[in-house]
């Protein structure tokens, strides 16, 4: 959810007809426990990881969340009223994509692994601080905030992640090496710029919500908390790949919960195209939207196995290594609300109220 809401402009009394500022994105329930808390399962996949059998979690949850989270990008595409957007845009939409895996099959079969393993640890704080930001936007506007808060609220919610992300950079081999090549200090540098922007702009920040005319809600301040405290477990996990996926789990669930959010507020009573139709079937319901994570997972397990099994274990890392990268690229894309039609598409559903049903 790359940049999503954080810019997004001011909806029109349409958008908010159900009532006033509520402060909820959906309800205290369902943001509690996909947004603002997300991040604690993070703790407990590294918790099962130090108890025998404990790796079967993590391995669930790689398959049953981050790869369906990796995938569920792509539903950009199935809907109708994004046709015309992106077949008006196929360089972006389709040229870009397969640019992005050709270059990561050819760096990773040349034996130039750091630039891929540094451009997806970089360019994942990127993408997990902007959908933190674009998240608290949403807060923010159902909170009646005021929307010149939100290039300084992504600033310090960039900076600070990045500061944790960065403080035991040399735990992380490829990028540190990539780095020392530039200059034996660079490593350290990155550190000494990011941790003072991060304090500067998180007291800026400070000052503006206690100068509201009207305090920040519950909802708001709890989710601006977890989202500056959210790269913690690069503080204390010595692991970087362990701290990674722990830290990424919270963005997971959140990605699932907005996505789905979205689709269910769109196409879940809509018609259309056969894709469209089923889109909105698979969002109608919270059990059906399990199902196609579950199968989306199983399907992805199946393919590890019997790469594996063939000798061609690292074929996959490479397809998956790539798949990233287009996730993080295409996010970009369909979350770019500076873009007319994605404030016109998305923003209006982001804001109001919805009712799942449940059976």
């Amino acid at each position: 959810m790359s940049g999503a809401a954080a810019s997004l402009t001011d909806p029109s009394a349409a958008e908010l007809a159900d009532g006033p500022p509520r402060g909820w994105i959906q309800s205290p329930a369902f943001d509690l426990a996909l947004f603002t808390l997300a991040p604690l399962s993070g703790l407990l996949v590294i918790a099962a990881g130090e108890v025998p059998g404990g790796y079967r979690l993590g391995l669930a949850a790689m398959f049953l969340v981050a790869i369906p989270h990796y995938m569920s990008s792509f539903t950009f595409y199935l809907g109708d009223d994004n046709l015309r957007h992106y077949r008006a845009r196929r360089l972006a939409f389709f040229a870009g994509p397969a640019i992005i895996l050709a270059l990561v099959v050819l760096l990773r079969l040349t034996g130039h692994n750091r630039p891929v393993q540094s451009t997806m640890f970089v360019w994942n704080i990127y993408h997990v601080a902007l959908q933190s930001a674009g998240i608290l936007a949403i807060y923010r506007r159902l909170n009646g905030g005021p929307p010149g808060e939100q290039r300084v609220a992504k600033l310090a919610i960039l900076a600070t992640n990045a500061a944790m992300a960065l403080w035991y950079v040399e735990r992380y081999e490829p990028l540190v090496s990539l780095l020392r090549d530039v200059h034996q200090l660079a490593p350290a540098a990155l550190k000494a710029v990011s941790l003072p922007v991060a304090l500067a702009a998180c007291a800026v920040l400070g000052l503006r919500i206690a100068r509201r005319p009207r305090p920040i809600s519950l909802a708001e301040g709890g989710f601006l908390v977890t989202s500056l405290l959210l790269f913690h477990p690069y503080l204390w996990v010595p692991e970087t790949d362990r701290a990674t996926f722990a830290m990424l789990m919270g963005h997971f669930l959140q990605y699932l919960a907005i996505v789905w959010l979205l689709n269910h507020r769109k196409y879940a009573h809509a018609g259309g195209s056969v894709r469209q139709r089923s889109l909105g079937w698979v969002s109608a319901r919270p059990w059906t939207v399990v199902a196609a994570l579950t199968t989306i997972g199983l399907t992805f397990y199946a393919a590890d196995q019997v790469t594996t099994a063939l000798g061609l274990s690292m074929a996959y890392v490479i397809i998956w290594n790539g798949m990233t990268l287009v996730h993080f690229y295409v996010d970009g894309l369909v979350w770019a609300f500076r873009q007319p039609h994605v404030q016109q598409t998305v923003a209006p559903f982001l804001l109001q109220r919805s009712r799942i049903k449940t059976s």
